[in-house]
């Protein structure tokens, strides 16, 4: 994994990666819309940065989203290997750390963004366009899909708008020289394109026997390779809650208190019963040669007018159901009179519930902007803020009842099973005296200890490897299971003998003749390279293909070979017919500059291109050095057992 990242660091989806890594905070406004905003966000406080809390909630959604995002560009190649080796679970508290310093600055330099700001952030996403028209239905699914409010989503928009207000202030006072706009003009234009042949260390086999004398002299000069390490056995008591929970009754007294306890829990949000008719004009409908931004400006412009004629109709008489089924935008309400049936508060956009809140039932609204066009709304009835009472809650609070008690009851049987075999030095005995059994494993090594019984239990592991043989260890708990074990017996690590693992040597010794003869033959075909200056002279009978890059520059991977450096910056400095060679890890490579293209000078549109992209570079650096000294002066507070 790591490898392709460091052959293809200059391609698109590395550098977008890379920029994650780097940059965290800035990651958020990337994809912080797939986040929504943290208002809701439930769990214990995982932090707080001058005093703003940082939720649990909210750092599982955004180390979720990271997550994603990698997952999506590295597809089976992803692994959780790749989460621990680049720290994805701390690159996911630094991006909210730095994120609700930012805000807290914008905050106090007073940086503000308004909800038609917002409202046009949303109409321009890729995401929710079709034919290039704002489409609610993609909007609408894709909330769905990401378990957001509309609400939630737009402050995730307010947020990533005001930090993109921040990083704009570096960013329009960097400056791009003409030296520097030169060297990058001819990193991006220079290019060259490259004939060559590539094979791996074990394209060619050694034709060299194994002897039983080879066998043994590198078996000798090799031990440790094939070292088997400490391995243990180990007898163990298992019990599950859920095993237990068949056997619990919460007494009445238990709900009441439960019930009072998180009351919060059972908190009902207001609900409304309303109707709209909903205007929305698309820029296509727009006639005339206008600018796309220009149709979008007076598509609202109409689309408001006709609202204002609408609500003048009505408020003339005219039936708010008949106007919707022949007027609004809304089809799928517009049929059943402007009807969206009753709905808990945060399922509609804010500048929608905004305006809900100012109505009482019976009443209707002035024309409302929200992403979708103009709504004039109906609020027919409005269920205010309850609490569940206990009848209505009463069972799901036993089952989470019963699965509290279970697990208390578990850890007081692990506690004495504990307790007793540590005393009598016998576990089975303890187990049995609260009738359960104990189990044994097989042999088993820190490094290979697939045990279908246990699992993922790394507790486990690590407390059998820190103990003593025969001696009972700490009680292991977790919410789904627990143990009590200890080590019944241990076999140091040892070199075994040639017999015992002959095939791994056999292998092993091949591989390595392989390599060997490999390496020979590459330094044969750079010598026969040199003379024949010809590839596929050199190459012929020795099943390799000759393969041709398309042009690349400086700036970009080589297409087909990786971002090489040694093979690029050679590539750069030889002239077309010239020849080289590169041995990188386990690939060999043999090639022939097949052509250049020299950039020439740029005009002014590539001059403009290339300072934008130059300033914006500079910004960035700049905008995180700043972020760096906010942060030095900022109190965080973390609360590292939560992660």
């Amino acid at each position: 994994m790591l490898s392709i990242i460091r052959e293809h660091a200059d391609s698109w989806m590395i550098k977008a990666i890379l920029w994650l890594i780097i940059f965290a905070f800035i990651g958020t406004i990337f994809y912080s819309w797939g986040m929504g905003g943290s208002a809701n966000s439930g769990g214990g406080v995982l932090a707080s940065v001058n005093g703003q809390k940082i939720l649990q909630g909210e750092y599982e959604r955004t180390f979720n989203n990271i997550v994603d995002f990698y997952r999506q560009q590295f597809r089976n190649q992803f692994s959780n290997d790749l989460i621990k080796q680049l720290d994805l679970k701390n690159q996911a508290l630094e991006a909210l750390i730095q994120k609700k310093i930012l805000l807290l600055e914008a905050k106090n330099q007073n940086i503000q963004v308004s909800d038609e700001e917002v409202v046009s952030q949303i109409k321009n996403f890729p995401l929710f366009q079709d034919n290039k028209n704002f489409s609610e239905t993609a909007y609408r699914n894709y909330i769905k899909s990401q378990r957001l409010t509309p609400g939630e989503f737009e402050e995730g928009q307010r947020e990533t708008l005001l930090l993109d207000k921040l990083e704009k202030m570096f960013r329009t006072n960097s400056k791009a020289s003409k030296s520097e706009i030169l060297e990058e003009f001819s990193n991006q234009e220079d290019k060259v394109k490259l004939e060559y042949v590539r094979f791996t260390s074990d394209h060619f086999e050694s034709e060299l026997k194994i002897t039983d004398q080879d066998l043994q002299t590198f078996f000798q000069a090799n031990k440790a390779r094939f070292e088997v390490p400490p391995q243990i056995r180990v007898k163990y008591v298992k019990v599950e809650p859920k095993n237990l929970e068949s056997q619990i009754e919460p007494r009445e007294e238990d709900i009441e208190d439960y019930y009072q306890t998180k009351i919060a829990d059972f908190n009902v949000k207001k609900k409304y019963k309303a109707s709209h008719i909903l205007t929305h004009l698309k820029p296509s409908d727009i006639e005339g040669d206008f600018p796309e931004k220009e149709k979008q400006k007076k598509a609202d412009e109409e689309a408001k007018q006709k609202s204002m004629e609408l609500l003048e109709r009505i408020n003339k008489g005219a039936d708010f159901g008949e106007v919707a089924k022949k007027h609004s935008d809304d089809p799928a309400s517009g049929a059943n009179g402007g009807s969206l049936g009753e709905f808990p508060k945060g399922t509609m956009v804010s500048a929608f519930e905004k305006a809900l809140d100012k109505l009482k039932p019976g009443e209707i609204s002035e024309p409302v902007l929200s992403p979708f066009g103009y709504h004039i709304i109906k609020l027919e009835d409005v269920k205010e803020q309850r609490i569940k009472p206990l009848t209505e809650v009463k069972e799901e609070i036993i089952k989470t009842l019963k699965g509290i008690k279970a697990r208390q009851r578990v850890k007081r049987i692990i506690k004495r099973i504990h307790n007793e075999a540590k005393q009598e030095g016998n576990l089975d005995k303890a187990a049995e005296n609260h009738q359960l059994q104990t189990a044994e494993t097989g042999f088993f090594s820190r490094k290979e200890h697939l045990i279908p019984e246990i699992g993922n239990q790394p507790e486990f592991f690590n407390t059998a490897f820190s103990l003593e043989i025969n001696k009972v260890g700490e009680p292991i708990m977790t919410p789904e299971v627990s143990y009590v074990l200890k080590v019944i017996e241990e076999k140091p690590k040892y070199i075994p003998g040639l017999g015992e693992v002959k095939e791994k040597v056999e292998d092993a010794l091949k591989e390595s003749n392989d390599e060997s003869a490999t390496l020979k033959k590459f330094d044969e075909l750079k010598e026969s390279l040199e003379k024949k200056k010809d590839l596929e002279k050199t190459t012929k009978g020795y099943d390799l293909s000759i393969r041709n890059t398309p042009f690349f520059s400086k700036s970009e991977s080589i297409p087909g070979i990786g971002n090489i450096s040694e093979i690029k910056e050679k590539a750069f400095s030889m002239k077309p017919g010239e020849f080289s060679s590169a041995k990188v890890r386990n690939r060999f490579y043999l090639y022939k500059l097949a052509d250049i293209e020299k950039a020439g000078t740029p005009d002014s549109k590539q001059i403009k291109q290339i300072a934008d992209k130059i300033k914006a570079e500079k910004g960035r650096q700049a905008f995180q050095e700043w972020v760096e000294i906010l942060k030095a002066g900022a109190e965080i507070l973390v609360d590292k057992t939560l992660l």
